[in-house]
């Protein structure tokens, strides 16, 4: 967000929305679809979609892989206590464990939170033995997540200020 005299000036716009949502939905829609989709001209979804790349709001296209399919049937939450000084250096070695895929700064009773996946209960073992045993780590507390009532792989695009829904 740019700010000009002291009121955040938001990145996208109603148009920009629309596009957003769609993709959101479904990323490989091609260009002359999201054209019909939102009713913006073929040229003006290009040049947009580019911007919005350029400007780092559209961060890539991914497929939504389900992690049991792929072997990670445990999900778990982690709480860390991380000693001061070390609280970045940490996180940023936790993350590179293949099995971690999100790593929180948070406030509360926690320095950090971890999600991460694995195979199993033997695996969910070894991480908490190894990555989880690293220097200047002073507490973990895990949490198997048990049933998975929602979950959103995507962003969802927010209202615009005026409060009207992107699509």
């Amino acid at each position: 967000m740019e700010v000009e005299t002291g009121v955040p000036k938001p990145v996208v716009d109603a148009e920009d929305r629309k596009l957003l949502e769609a993709l959101s939905r479904d990323a490989r829609l091609s260009h002359r679809s999201l054209a019909q989709k939102t009713g913006l001209a073929l040229a003006t979804v290009n040049r947009r979609v580019r911007r919005l790349e350029e400007k780092g709001v559209i961060k890539g296209y991914r497929a939504i892989v389900d992690a049991e399919a792929v072997g990670w049937t445990m999900t778990a939450i982690i709480g860390l206590r991380l000693e001061k000084g070390h609280i970045r250096q940490v996180q940023k070695a936790i993350a590179k464990d293949p099995r971690i895929f999100g790593v929180y700064d948070v406030t509360g009773e926690w320095d950090g939170v971890v999600l991460a996946r694995v195979r199993d209960r033997a695996d969910l073992d070894d991480l908490a033995k190894s990555t989880l045993s690293a220097p200047h780590i002073n507490r973990t507390n895990t949490m198997v997540v048990l049933a998975t009532v929602a979950e959103e792989a995507v962003v969802r695009v927010p209202a615009d200020p005026a409060g009207r829904p992107a699509v």
